[in-house]
């Protein structure tokens, strides 16, 4: 995807929203500028790398991720549960 946008007068730059709420980014918030090939490139500043959570910790890790995704109410386990019912009743 591709937005056009200007530059201000005193060099300011928006980023489009929908570009802010996949990066994560808010008002306030640092980026990363770069260039490569003369491309501009803007990121989230590298953070310090941590070690890679394992066993349980992973676990949750990976469930916080994913429920940030899920509306509140909605039981992915439940819907899975009904489907798997649903292909069994068909003979799948």
């Amino acid at each position: 995807m591709e937005h056009i946008v200007k530059i201000e007068p005193n060099g300011v730059l928006t980023i489009p929203e929908e570009y802010r709420q996949i990066l994560g980014i808010a008002a306030g918030d640092e980026v990363a500028l770069r260039m490569k090939d003369h491309q501009l490139i803007v990121s989230l500043p590298q953070q310090p790398t941590q070690p890679a959570p394992v066993g349980e910790e992973a676990v949750r890790y990976a469930q916080a991720m994913v429920r940030q995704y899920i509306p509140a109410g909605r039981s992915l386990v439940d819907e899975l549960i009904a489907e798997r019912r649903q292909e069994a009743a068909r003979g799948e």
